[in-house]
């Protein structure tokens, strides 16, 4: 009789559904989203901050940590809200603890320390790029081991994927990332101030800007050419590209208002050769 009750316990735990709450505060947007055990999304909440950071030429970590505080309680009810989940139902609470901004990544775990303090659940501190990782595997049967190539604002990661939580490095940034290059770029290039940029981010506006460009118009080395392994390093790309701009405005004297077309289309040559090197 005992082995009987022990097993009709374990059939209905194992029928009941799991719910998890995921918080994100990693950069400059604060995210909330209630899923369940097969992956599918209940409710979310997500609070941007790209625009007030576009009018400052570049994220302000005190400043996003501030939007942050002000926002997470909103962002967390409202998901919770949307699942129709309330937090006494809840399996536990998933929150970036790394890597980002130092300053956006407290507000997120002390935030989620007093919720599940409050709450009485568990806790699962998550890596950000591991979950993105994963996340192909969220949309496509994707078995494991798999080849995983990760290029984010901070990071530059290659890695295979072993298994959920098992991870071989293969590459990594040294110092510059990818994203981080093309936005400090962008920001000495002001390409907000071109019609076309105003409202992109500095990768976006490259991307879009070396469609028109020449590519054989300045020529840049390659970052780390001479090395076979699959590190990452950009400070050594960004500091040519930054002595080219530095040189044509030499060259070229005062930028005045009437030489703003003419810059454009030098800043177009520019940032055509600079996304070719970039992955």
């Amino acid at each position: 009789l005992f082995q009987n009750s022990c097993l009709q316990c374990r059939r209905a735990f194992s029928t009941v559904r799991r719910f998890v709450l995921g918080i994100e505060t990693s950069c400059d947007e604060t995210g909330a989203a209630v899923l369940d055990d097969t992956g599918a999304i209940l409710g979310e909440s997500l609070h941007s901050q790209k625009q007030t950071h576009l009018d400052a030429g570049g994220i302000i970590p005190p400043v996003a940590q501030q939007l942050h505080r002000e926002n997470i309680s909103r962002v967390v009810q409202e998901a919770l809200d949307r699942s129709g989940i309330e937090p006494s139902e809840l399996t536990a609470v998933a929150t970036t603890v790394k890597p980002g901004l130092a300053l956006s990544l407290g507000i997120g775990l002390d935030f989620s320390r007093k919720f599940v303090r409050l709450h009485e659940k568990p806790f699962i501190p998550i890596h950000h790029m591991e979950a993105h990782a994963l996340t192909v595997r969220m949309l496509h049967p994707v078995d494991f081991p798999f080849l995983v190539l990760l290029v984010s604002g901070g990071h530059s990661l290659l890695a295979l994927a072993k298994g959920i939580d098992e991870f071989l490095l293969l590459g990594q940034t040294l110092d510059a990332a990818a994203g981080d290059t093309l936005d400090k770029i962008a920001r000495r290039l002001s390409l907000r101030n071109h019609p076309e940029c105003s409202s992109l981010s500095g990768g976006q506006a490259i991307e879009l800007l070396a469609k028109e460009g020449d590519r054989l118009a300045f020529h840049f080395k390659s970052p780390m050419g001479q090395l076979y392994d699959c590190n990452f390093s950009f400070a050594g790309l960004r500091n040519q590209v930054t002595l080219a701009i530095s040189k044509k405005e030499r060259e070229e004297g005062t930028l005045s208002v009437p030489f703003k077309q003419k810059k454009q289309v030098l800043f177009q040559k520019l940032v055509s050769c600079l996304h070719k090197q970039l992955p």
